[in-house]
């Protein structure tokens, strides 16, 4: 499973009987300290553990949980059992996003949010600067638009290393040994 937890400096509006109404962004950097204290230890589910038939139930463990200029990317080998053989249709089609389950610790909140073409009404403002994360993985309803979920193939990392295809750089000759040597 491969994705997008969270993109950043992408505006989405809040709107919580818990937390109340108001547009949030994530800064870039902001995951930077819970992925270098809790990357081992990540719980990867879907809907935050609370489906009905899967619970809790940990779908894999990261082996890629990184920063990059987009926003928070992972990659997850699925565990062989039946509930990931239930849901790789659905990641295969790119029906799900992608969520986390957080606390928020440094952030800067405008409460006079002035209107704006992102923000036509006004409503007030929240940018994440640090976040502590506990749990993210695939999702029905994410929160942030462009947080993704979706599988690739092992095949679909060698395919610019076949007869014909594309070479874009040198990159990918590292690359590839970097996964024959796994």
């Amino acid at each position: 499973m491969v994705g997008y937890l969270a993109v950043f400096n992408e505006w989405s509006e809040i709107n919580s009987a818990h937390e109340g109404h108001f547009l949030e962004r994530l800064s870039p950097g902001s995951f930077a300290q819970t992925i270098a204290d809790n990357a081992s230890r990540m719980k990867v589910t879907f809907n935050h553990g609370k489906d009905p038939q899967l619970g809790d139930k940990v779908l894999g463990i990261p082996s890629v949980l990184t920063e990059d200029q987009r926003g928070v990317r992972y990659e997850v080998p699925l565990f062989d059992t039946a509930y990931n053989r239930e849901l790789a249709p659905g990641l295969k089609a790119g029906a799900y996003g992608s969520s986390f389950r957080f606390n928020v610790t440094a952030e800067d909140f405008n409460k006079r949010a002035k209107r704006s073409e992102y923000n036509p009404f006004g409503i007030p403002e929240r940018t994440v600067r640090e976040v502590r994360m506990q749990e993210f993985g695939p999702v029905t309803f994410p929160a942030y638009e462009g947080a993704s979920a979706g599988m690739r193939s092992l095949t679909d990392r060698f395919y610019p290393f076949l007869p014909g295809a594309r070479r874009d750089s040198a990159a990918l000759v590292d690359e590839f040994v970097a996964l024959v040597a796994r």
